[in-house]
């Protein structure tokens, strides 16, 4: 990936500068680093955007800064919940010899022969040197049937990478298909109750 740019902010911004930055098309961010502190910073956001789109969050890209290139990974990442676009972004500059801690997504590919395959975790953690990191685990459900499981152990995990989590924990299991929950068919059958007293006349009704 081509080294995204950005430029230093001064200091004593506030929310109001951050607003006007957001409007203007930046994003207001952070990068850190055992080498360079806590610094400031302001990346265009269609770029940004754009970029995290190619790959997932997880993966370490280059930001350019004032000439000098900083190889960092996204510690936080901050979206308007309505329009999707970023507000804030949190770079933390990485060693690429040196082993760093995140989360890979898993993704499930294919259908079970009974039941419906549900996500009971929807990542991992892993330990690994940043160039090893992968974008995601997959998992093909196909002919799964009802009550099957898919435990840590059964995911492909390169050797270079190291899991978090013990191998027998769950991470995706085949339950029945329910048409309806019980909760549903009592408010189904409540509702049909309603109509009906509505539908038919009272006793005084009948008296007139």
């Amino acid at each position: 990936m081509q080294a995204i740019q950005a430029m230093i902010r001064r200091k004593g911004e506030t929310a109001k500068t951050n607003n006007e930055l957001r409007r203007k098309g930046w994003v207001p961010a952070v990068i850190y680093g055992s080498d360079i502190g806590n610094q400031s910073i302001q990346v265009e956001g269609r770029v940004l955007d754009q970029a995290l789109r190619q790959q997932t969050t997880n993966k370490p890209f280059t930001l350019e800064i004032n000439g000098n290139q900083h190889v960092v990974m996204v510690y936080e990442l901050q979206r308007h919940p309505v329009m999707g676009n970023i507000l804030h972004a949190d770079f933390k500059k990485i060693n690429m010899n040196e082993k760093v801690h995140t989360s890979v997504p898993i993704m499930m590919t294919g259908d079970p022969e009974l039941g419906v395959a549900t996500l009971v975790r929807h990542s991992v953690e892993v330990s690994c040197l940043p160039g090893n990191i992968p974008e995601s685990f997959t998992v093909n459900v196909d002919g799964l049937q009802i009550g099957d499981v898919v435990l840590v152990k059964d995911l492909d995990v390169p050797q270079t990478v190291d899991l978090g989590l013990d191998e027998m924990e769950v991470v995706i299991s085949v339950l029945p298909v329910k048409a309806k929950s019980d909760e549903s068919i009592d408010a189904q059958e409540a509702a049909e109750g309603v109509m009906e007293n509505a539908a038919s006349p009272t006793e005084e009704a009948k008296k007139v």
